[in-house]
């Protein structure tokens, strides 16, 4: 079963962060593989596409009839790029439900491009090829057709920058009420976050949100008033939990007359 794009003439994808990613594979490609592989895809040349973390593969239908097997690398996040992508995007509650819902904030980039960070591929130096097809060094028509499915999948579901950084949506939520890890979050000890509240400046409180003291408008805008309200009322629930006093007896039950 091949994939189908959508688009079905002129550019191929149409967020901000698609058009990013098509215009860095483009430098890679060339303008005449770009054609090529626009072509190929748009005639559902793909057979399938699978992301993992590093590296995008997908299977090609050549003009020889034969079947290729087409990959396109780029590197996941680690180490110190990895806890700047965490701590941004823990700075803001909402981005989960935004980049499940299909968008991915421009600001979050911009705010990662000031610490030299990307989720995209910031030039085709950060990518590589591979086809089983014979025209080496390429990159191949195959590897082409694939690009182009690729932003499209992007642009429609970016948390496939996610996967192929090496990231999950669930690593982008930060643990409530544990302590931060010092790789993950930047912290120079446990001893710095004993003293940091969610607001206090340093690596515990820089940028950091208390679910607690959610405030419910940026999030209804996403998901709606209603389950925002919801959220909004059971953090500050916990709050009042968590401020109770050690040892506080608990209310006397109602005995009904």
């Amino acid at each position: 079963m091949s994939i189908q794009l959508r688009s079905r003439r002129g550019a191929i994808g149409k967020g901000w962060h698609a058009v990013a990613l098509r215009s860095a594979a483009e430098l890679l490609l060339g303008p005449g593989r770009a054609s090529g592989g626009r072509a190929d895809a748009r005639a559902g040349r793909v057979q399938w596409l699978d992301l993992s973390p590093g590296r995008a593969r997908g299977a090609v239908l050549g003009a020889d009839g034969e079947v290729h097997e087409a990959q396109l690398d780029l590197a996941p996040l680690a180490g110190p790029d990895r806890a700047v992508v965490l701590r941004i995007a823990r700075a803001h509650p909402e981005l989960p439900a935004r980049l499940a819902s299909g968008a991915y904030p421009e600001e979050i980039e911009r705010e990662l491009a000031h610490e030299e960070v990307s989720l995209l591929p910031r030039g085709a130096s950060e990518l590589s090829h591979d086809c089983s097809c014979l025209d080496w060094p390429g990159p191949c028509r195959h590897v082409a057709a694939l690009v182009y499915v690729l932003v499209e999948s992007v642009d429609e579901d970016p948390t496939g920058l996610l996967t192929l950084r090496g990231l999950s949506l669930g690593d982008l939520i930060a643990p409530r009420d544990a302590a931060p890890a010092g790789d993950d979050e930047g912290t120079d000890g446990p001893g710095d976050a004993q003293d940091a509240g969610p607001d206090a400046p340093g690596p515990a409180g820089q940028g950091a949100v208390d679910p607690r003291r959610l405030d419910p408008a940026p999030l209804a805008a996403v998901i709606g008033e209603h389950p925002a309200a919801l959220l909004a009322s059971f953090f500050a629930a916990a709050e009042l939990e968590d401020d109770e006093p050690e040892g506080t007896p608990p209310d006397p039950p109602t005995v009904e007359p």
